[in-house]
């Protein structure tokens, strides 16, 4: 192997570039999947959300295919009076409104609530607090802003008793709330405005129907009773079941879109790697021609020692050993520069991936294996040479 550099570093190379791509790709995909479930669980745990009407998912964004005005607040009131398990829940309405502070101007999601929202949905107040029941019951001018808000209009200045105008309507501010980032479906949750909800309905949208309801139960296992009770519930708020017609409204419980986001992961990580592993699999042949090569330039080689008492099996296991070190010296070099390449990327990128013991134990198994299989040709070829023919020529 050292009388012949270049070919061996060569073969090399691509068993190391096979190995590190598939370490880099499987842990992008890892951060990815890993990302995306972190995403869906800040949004609240054991939630059942309902939206007004009909909603599918078009290329992994949700689009509202039917009306948005079949849910009312009594129907929030009703799933908690209905329902035969532990719940809270919390009815909304939001649109998307410029908010002013003195000269500044910027534009949030207002969001209409009760009290229970931040509970369900797992928002922090920062400063100040949530406004109450009765602040909801009187249509008080309050609101709690997020951060993003709070940076636009105030330079991260304590807001708490100032007065902002939405619509040119003021808002007593009252809380602030800690960060939170964006929601799995690419919402900026830290860009909102929480005023409470008969305000809102009220003074800024005028509308008296609902977007969506939040329920949340105590214990994740009455999940799937709980869906079904509300569904029963509302087809029958709906008078549906009369009509013969479909729901017009859309059910989701997180640990549904957890399975579903994670099916889509695995799948997407699955089929990275076979690509990645195409790219091993053309190392692994380059291992095989410098193999064969070397059968062909050392056969005189082999003659004399299986002229002088060398068995086929001593030649094959040393063709074997030699095919097996280079298929390993590659894969070393390969999860050494997988594991560097994917610390780099997270230094310098948002990727976040994960690089996981199966991938690595994996890589070091493939890599083993393809010097085993590969090898056992070139070896089998240099055991069957013939010492006479090869000593006569």
């Amino acid at each position: 192997m050292f009388l012949n550099k270049m070919r061996v570093v060569l073969s090399l190379i691509g068993i190391a570039i096979g190995i590190a791509a598939v370490i880099i790709l499987v842990a992008i995909g890892n951060g990815a999947s890993s990302k995306m479930l972190s995403q869906i669980e800040k949004m609240g745990s054991n939630l059942i959300t309902i939206d007004a009407g009909k909603i599918k998912e078009v290329l992994g964004r949700r689009r509202q295919v039917s009306k948005v005005i079949s849910l009312k607040e009594k129907d929030c009131d009703a799933i908690l009076e209905g329902c035969s398990r532990n719940i809270i829940a919390a009815p909304t309405q939001d649109k998307t409104l410029l908010i002013k502070y003195g000269n500044g101007a910027t534009t949030g999601r207002v969001i209409g609530t009760t009290q229970e929202y931040p509970g369900i949905r797992n928002f922090k107040i920062a400063r100040g607090r949530f406004f109450t029941g009765d602040e909801n019951k009187l249509s008080s001018r309050v609101a709690v802003i997020g951060l993003k808000i709070v940076d636009n209009l105030f330079k991260g200045e304590n807001p708490v008793g100032e007065f902002i105008r939405i619509n040119n309507i003021p808002f007593e501010i009252i809380g602030t709330l800690e960060p939170k980032g964006s929601s799995y479906d690419g919402a900026n949750e830290d860009e909102v405005v929480f005023i409470p909800l008969k305000t809102g309905m009220r003074r800024l949208f005028n509308v008296d129907y609902i977007k969506n309801i939040y329920v949340q139960m105590k214990n994740k296992n009455d999940i799937e009773i709980t869906q079904k009770e509300i569904k029963t519930i509302l087809r029958d708020k709906h008078k549906l079941n009369l009509r013969e017609k479909e729901d017009d409204f859309t059910i989701q419980n997180m640990y549904a879109t957890m399975n579903t986001e994670t099916e889509t992961n695995n799948s997407f990580t699955l089929l990275i790697s076979s690509v990645a592993g195409l790219s091993l699999l053309v190392g692994s042949v380059g291992i095989l021609a410098v193999m064969l090569l070397s059968v062909k330039e050392r056969a005189s080689e082999i003659g004399l020692r299986m002229a002088v008492g060398a068995k086929s099996k001593d030649i094959l296991i040393q063709f074997l050993f030699e095919t097996v070190i280079l298929s390993s010296v590659g894969g070393i070099l390969g999860i050494l520069t997988g594991i560097l390449v994917t610390i780099v990327l997270n230094f310098f990128t948002d990727f976040n991936s994960m690089i996981t013991l199966s991938s690595v134990l994996m890589s070091v198994l493939v890599s083993g294996f393809l010097g085993m299989f590969f090898g056992v040709y070139p070896a089998r070829k240099a055991s069957r040479i013939k010492p006479i023919k090869v000593l006569n020529s």
